[in-house]
This record gives C-alpha cells, structure tokens and sequence, in this order.
C-alpha cells in the first residue's frame, strides 16, 4: 500500500509520516508569507488539518507534495486576504478619525481622493491592485493564486494606477 493511498484510507501512521516528511516545507512557505513564526506555525496546523479533512478528494496522478503546497499556498493567502479586510476597514476608519483631528488638511484631502479612487476601480482590478500593493504579493504569486497570466496581472496593475491618478488629479 503506498503513502498515499493508506492516507486516504485514513491510516494515522501515514498521516504522522506525511506530516514528518512535508513539515518543514509547509512551515518555510507559510513563514515567507507571513513573516511570523508563530503565524506561520498556526497555518501549518490549519493546513494539515484541511489536507486531511479532503484527504478523500487528492488525485492519485498528481504527487502528494504538489497537491499540499497547492493547497497551503491557498490557504496561506486566503488567511492573509481576510486579516488585510479587517487591517484596511480598520484602516479607513483610523483615518476616517484621523482626519477629524488632524491640521494638515491636504494630507488629509489627498487620503480620501485615495481611497475614493481605489474604491472606483473596476472588482478584478480593484482585486489585484490590493493584493500587489496592500499585500505585497509578487506579480507572479498573483498570476498563480488567480490562475492569470503575470502579463494581465501587470496589465490590471497598470489599468489601477493609471485610473487611481486620474481619479485623484480630476478631484
């Protein structure tokens, strides 16, 4: 019986050798992205868990090693997307405040045209933009999560900009 098939089964020694074996990978990925190490041991766990729980939908053509990093990779940035939504509400709402208090009113006035002109970009643009600059994803990391090529991810980067500078001059 091989590794993964006995995996598949639900045998817990081939679960501990998975787990042994793809650790220190998973872990290295994880931390990349986040930086932390107690992060990044978090979604390790999380990731291992959500390979087991779907351990009954892995492809036997594909290997195994491929199939995990796909699937921490997904997790990893779907984690990062839901923490930056919360980071970036909070944000406008710091800035919201802020800029009741602040003296510098063109400072403020230039943040608001900002964020009004992000808040025009077309969804997919708006999409990529925020994953490019306010998650400092690679143009290549993007291409893979939105399975695009890096050419339409420079493309919507580009169509961002240049939308967001108009926005912004014609307010």
């Amino acid at each position: 019986m091989s590794l993964l098939s006995g995996f598949k089964k639900g045998d817990k020694k081939a679960l501990e050798h998975i787990y042994l074996r793809y650790y220190k990978r998973v872990y290295l990925l994880s931390l990349h992205f986040t930086g932390s190490p107690p992060e990044a041991e978090d979604l390790v766990h999380d990731i291992f868990l959500r390979l087991y729980r779907g351990r009954d939908k892995l492809s036997d053509e594909v290997p195994l090693e491929a199939q995990l990093v796909r699937i921490a990779k997904f997790h990893i940035l779907d984690t990062l997307k839901k923490k930056k939504n919360i980071y970036v509400t909070g944000f406008v709402s710091e800035l919201q405040t802020f800029s009741d208090d602040e003296d510098s009113e063109n400072g403020i006035i230039y943040r608001k045209k900002l964020l009004r002109a992000m808040e025009a970009l077309p969804a997919k643009c708006k999409e990529i933009f925020t994953l490019y600059r306010l998650e400092g994803l690679t143009r290549g990391e993007i291409a893979a999560y939105k399975n695009i090529s890096v050419k339409t991810v420079e493309n919507q980067i580009s169509k961002a900009i240049r939308i967001i500078r108009k926005e912004v001059e014609s307010m």
